[in-house]
């Protein structure tokens, strides 16, 4: 037996997906963040210690952190994009507000990413302390990206879409 849906129904279940969503961002965020801090921190010292004259070890483990980091970040991603961003560009223009922004900084963070990425499967099997920090500087340069980017979300993308769900709750309830 198949039940139909009324309107209001269809609303706060739509409600729920994205309420449930946001919420979702939101712990990712968390989790994300203390991996860019880790990933910061081990881009930082690269190259960095005198004593060490081959960084392969160091370049090949940053590597595959990124290449796991950015696994989560697409993921992260997928609801941003298709759900997230979609809604809030309803309100808020799509070539001039806050989403063509942050659709930018994704680009450019993926940009220095793949950089590193890059530049690390390039090296040779002894990487010189001056090679290690040219890769690394992508990595410290998508941290800066991705940092900023996050908190724009928090900030103002958040609270946007919260109050929007306010709005339309509120709409429906009249």
């Amino acid at each position: 037996m198949m039940q139909t849906l009324s309107r209001e129904d269809q609303t706060v279940d739509t409600l729920d997906v994205l309420t449930s969503g946001i919420d979702q961002l939101k712990e990712e965020h968390a989790e994300l963040k203390k991996k860019m801090a880790d990933f910061y921190g081990a881009a930082k010292i690269m190259g960095r210690d005198p004593s060490v004259t081959d960084w392969s070890n160091a370049i090949k483990s940053l590597h595959t952190d990124i290449v796991s980091f950015m696994e989560e970040m697409e993921q992260h991603s997928v609801w941003e994009d298709q759900v997230l961003f979609p809604m809030v560009q309803e309100y808020t223009g799509k070539d001039m507000g806050p989403v063509a922004v942050m659709e930018h900084e994704h680009e450019l963070a993926k940009m220095n990413v793949q950089r590193f990425l890059e530049k690390s499967e390039s090296l040779s099997a002894a990487v010189s302390p001056e090679q290690a920090q040219e890769a690394a500087s992508y990595l410290l340069q998508a941290y800066v990206i991705l940092t900023d980017h996050f908190k724009k979300e928090e900030e103002v993308l958040f609270p946007l879409a919260e109050q929007m769900l306010t709005d339309i709750e509120q709409f429906f309830s009249l």
